[in-house]
């Protein structure tokens, strides 16, 4: 969060993409998480939020936050070299989606809680590139291995392990994705991606997703290698909202 209570991306801080954040082992260890950058200290950031309560936007929306430790802050700040504070969101806080026609409670994420891409999807916009991307540059929550190049984009409702997710729009990338591992904002791959994913205003890659909690299954979670089932298609490819 900025000092002006706002979000703050790679948009406008491209140098983000050098942070590297990675879980610590141990359930009961007192730190969760593990935040490495160029020229910084390593820095441990406790599992717990220390801080006063405030309130944040993103976007369009005003939501609860608590502000994680003046250490934490004081490092983020140093390498961004702007005013912030890392914030975290209380269990009992709630943001609904706004302005489109399905909704989902949401964390700090833009507009959709779930976000995938497929492994092949990815090697065929390889083979249209002359700098590679890898499926982390999409910064999905799940990456999908087999099928056919975009097949996602007309399916509505597949199942992880007994989780049902439905997708309910095509995501419509921004410049976050030219944002190279070197913090310099380019042309590509984006501008590849227009040229044959673009539908109206929206281009095109990878599907949003919200849990199908009437279809929810006790004991059901997310795990590396689980199998993925299509549930449901359709003919007609899923929009993009603004």
């Amino acid at each position: 969060m900025g000092s002006g209570g706002e979000t703050l991306t790679q948009r406008q801080l491209p140098q983000m993409r050098q942070i590297r954040v990675s879980l610590l082992p141990g359930t009961d260890a007192q730190d969760a998480l593990l935040v490495e950058a160029p020229g910084m200290p390593p820095l441990r950031v406790p599992r717990s939020p220390q801080g006063p309560l405030l309130q944040t936007h993103i976007w369009n929306d005003a939501t609860a936050a608590q502000s994680v430790s003046p250490t934490v802050s004081a490092w983020f700040s140093a390498f961004l070299n702007t005013d912030c504070q890392l914030l975290y969101m209380p269990d009992d806080a709630e943001r609904a989606q706004s302005g489109k026609p399905f909704s989902s409670l949401l964390s700090f994420a833009d507009g959709n809680p779930f976000h995938l891409v497929t492994e092949v999807s990815v090697a065929d916009l390889n083979t249209r590139l002359a700098r590679q991307v890898c499926a982390g540059d999409f910064r999905p929550n799940l990456v999908l291995s087999g099928g056919l190049p975009y097949a996602e984009d007309h399916w509505r409702l597949i199942s992880v392990g007994g989780v049902a997710l439905r997708v309910v729009e095509s995501c419509a990338r921004c410049g976050v994705l030219n944002v190279t591992d070197d913090a310099r904002a380019g042309a590509e791959p984006l501008r590849t991606l227009a040229g044959y994913r673009r539908q109206g205003q929206a281009i095109q890659f990878g599907q949003n997703m919200m849990q199908g909690a009437d279809l929810y299954r006790a004991g059901s979670f997310l795990q590396v290698g689980t199998p993925v089932m299509v549930l449901e298609t359709s003919d007609i490819a899923n929009p993009s909202y603004p």
